[in-house]
């Protein structure tokens, strides 16, 4: 069962969330609400979130004020045995605490306050997290620091961060060392020795596959060890220090970017695309893949064939 919901709402006092309890739709799964969110009490809209304690898509898109407390309020605590898909895209909603031990997405797209998940949220089942497009967003306390995000999400699986201009670092380590360490410069630092974490002695702790970084144009230094499978990195015109330690990567495009520092532990990376990296240097490269078979170097002035057949005898 499924119900629809769109309206403009005004401002006034927070609610109390305990009125218009006047239903009961025991069988209601799936709810849609469209329009404007704010502080006022819709009656239709409240009691349709109280009428039934069964939801599990629950879909709030345009609702331009709603905020972290209507999170909470309205959604999270009556929700919380229940929800499973989260949309609140286009909302108000800015440094969310998120509790949910069977969440599974959160879409939380063009959301023009959002600037991070509260670092105390846990969602254990979260598989797949959608912050695009949030021109606030930073990750502050879950992608700056190193297991911030395995903390809040440790399961997760895919990763949309696509066009979030704010966002200038990430630090994002999901394999955990057993010998080596992993120490990535901070972004402000001068780029001095690559970040490295080798791949042969670490052991995946989570399922992180897809990273979706594109457009984010003044991010200028990404560390990330995780089992992902694909990252895009198309238009980070900032791009200058990179480290990726991943064991299941097998195609990574890093064209037109302009690196200055690379870092690759990708035991089964084929195919590596260079062209036009015309900044980097094969001086302060590590590329160690021992499976790569293609390397397109046209217009990397600076990188030669002679250095990767050297990596492959180290």
């Amino acid at each position: 069962s499924s119900h629809t919901v769109s309206g403009e709402w005004g401002a006034a006092a927070p609610p109390s969330y305990s009125m218009h309890t006047d239903m009961e739709l025991e069988q209601l799964r799936k709810l849609t609400v469209e329009g404007y969110f704010t502080h006022r009490e819709h009656p239709l809209v409240h009691s349709l979130l109280r009428a039934s304690h069964q939801i599990t898509h629950l879909n709030i898109t345009g609702c331009i004020h709603f905020n972290d407390y209507d999170l909470e309020e309205a959604i999270m605590k009556p929700l919380v045995g229940t929800l499973t898909h989260l949309n609140l895209s286009e909302s108000l909603i800015q440094h969310p605490t998120i509790h949910s031990t069977i969440l599974e997405t959160l879409t939380l797209q063009r959301c023009v306050g959002l600037y991070a998940l509260d670092p105390e949220s846990f969602c254990p089942s979260l598989d797949a997290l959608d912050v695009s497009s949030c021109p606030l967003f930073n990750g502050e306390g879950m992608l700056d620091v190193e297991s911030g995000l395995a903390n809040i999400c440790p399961r997760l699986r895919t990763l949309n961060l696509s066009n979030c201009r704010e966002l200038t670092f990430i630090r994002i380590k999901t394999l955990i060392p057993k010998k080596s360490e992993f120490n990535a410069g901070d972004a402000g630092q001068k780029v001095s020795a690559a970040p490295s974490l080798d791949i042969s002695d670490s052991m995946v702790s989570s399922r992180l596959e897809y990273i979706d970084l594109s457009k984010c144009v003044n991010l200028s230094n990404a560390s990330i060890s995780c089992p992902l499978k694909i990252i895009n990195l198309r238009e980070c015109f900032q791009l200058k220090v990179l480290s990726i330690s991943a064991p299941d990567l097998e195609v990574l495009d890093l064209s037109c970017l302009p690196l200055m520092l690379v870092s690759l532990y990708c035991r089964s990376l084929v195919h590596l695309n260079l062209a036009k990296c015309r900044e980097l240097d094969s001086k302060h490269s590590i590329i160690k893949c021992e499976s790569l078979k293609s390397v397109d170097l046209r217009g990397a002035t600076y990188m030669t064939l002679e250095f990767f057949n050297n990596q492959s005898r180290k």
